[in-house]
């Protein structure tokens, strides 16, 4: 008998929740099961089955996989575990209706093979119905599952219709639905040690492109394009640092990909240095050299979110609503190859000066 374990995040749910987060969360959850559905934002599906005897009952593989997610972000769980995709969604809203209000993270079972008598008492208000046939329901004096359960199929199709033997099927704790699992994100690769270390980020720029090249010639021979660049520095004497570059469309251009992740190197470096030497100053410590460059001992770079290339250049100056990520790559490539405050924006903000001169103005443009 199968078993799945159902993950709610209620704060993920609201309007506001973050879709990164949750993507992060199921990546994460990937390492316990094989097999995880996202049923919707802030759902999640994992058939444990067989999981028992590595890591014990089903409480301990629910606190795994919690602890797993809370990893990525601390937020409030309910987790159930039923024999069926409804078994267990709804027994994580009967953990929530349970849990303590300081609880990060609640947790109910519905036993194997009891889903029918774990649900008898329950009310019809917990089932997927509308309003209607709830007041149907409510008229024919039918006010828990069990009852519901307990009348002939054919007498509620000829009352209810199809819905209505579903809803049936539902309080019977029967779903046939299977779990759908998501494809895992799939990623690229590539890594390179220097010995002895690289002097600087400039000693690293070759490597780079190389990655790049190699990486874009994968994707290439696949037809797939990344969407998102990582680059991880790891550093002799200090921490690595990771900088990470979206694309507007998948793209295949090695070239830019390793400039601009140099220049966003650049930029995390020169601020990793400004704060250094503020604490310092805080502490009374003694200044490093400005001019000292970190010696690099290898890199690691990733390409993810793969699809299919796009297969037309990226404007940088066709007017586009709501394309500002768009418009931001193009304007970042520029500023690559011209050096900043090279670009900048007319604003007319005074059309009614009496001096033609006076009426627009010129702003550098910034990147965020």
């Amino acid at each position: 008998m199968n078993r799945l374990l159902a993950l709610i995040w209620p704060d993920l749910r609201a309007p506001d929740g973050e879709p990164a987060t949750f993507e992060a969360m199921l990546d994460r959850l990937d390492d316990l099961s094989p097999r995880i559905e996202a049923v919707g934002r802030g759902v999640a599906l994992l058939e444990i089955t067989g999981l028992g005897a590595l890591l014990g009952d089903e409480r301990r593989i629910a606190a795994r996989a919690v602890a797993l997610a809370r990893g990525i972000a601390p937020l409030p769980v309910w987790a159930g575990v039923g024999d069926n995709r409804w078994l267990a969604v709804l027994a994580a809203r009967l953990a929530a209706r349970a849990r303590q209000p300081a609880a990060p993270a609640a947790f109910h079972a519905i036993p194997p093979g009891g889903g029918a008598v774990a649900l008898a008492p329950l009310s019809l208000d917990l089932l997927p119905a509308d309003p209607a046939t709830r007041a149907r329901f409510a008229l024919f004096g039918l006010t828990v599952m069990g009852e519901l359960a307990a009348l002939p199929r054919s007498a509620v199709g000829a009352q209810f219709g199809a819905a209505g033997e579903r809803l049936q099927q539902l309080a019977r704790g029967e779903d046939p639905r299977p779990l759908v699992p998501r494809r895992r994100p799939e990623q690229l690769s590539r890594r390179a040690t220097f010995e002895p270390p690289a002097e600087g980020i400039a000693g690293i720029a070759l490597a780079l492109r190389r990655c790049c090249a190699e990486l874009c010639e994968i994707g290439r021979a696949r037809h797939l394009a990344p969407g998102r660049a990582k680059l991880t520095l790891r550093l002799e004497d200090a921490p690595s640092v990771s900088v990470e570059l979206s694309f507007p469309e998948p793209a295949l251009e090695p070239d830019w990909i390793a400039r601009l992740l140099i220049g966003r190197l650049e930029q995390e470096t020169r601020d990793r240095q400004r704060q250094g030497q503020q604490q310092g100053q805080r502490q009374g410590l003694p200044q490093p050299d400005e001019g000292e460059e970190p010696r690099i001992i290898g890199i690691g770079l990733v390409f993810d979110r793969l699809a299919a290339p796009a297969a037309r250049q990226l404007p940088a100056f066709e007017a586009r609503i709501g394309r500002w990520e768009e418009l931001r790559w193009s304007l970042e490539r520029l500023t690559m190859r011209f050096g900043e405050g090279r670009l900048w924006r007319a604003v007319h903000d005074r059309p009614t000066a009496a001096l033609a001169e006076r009426r627009a103005r010129l702003t550098e443009i910034g990147l965020p």
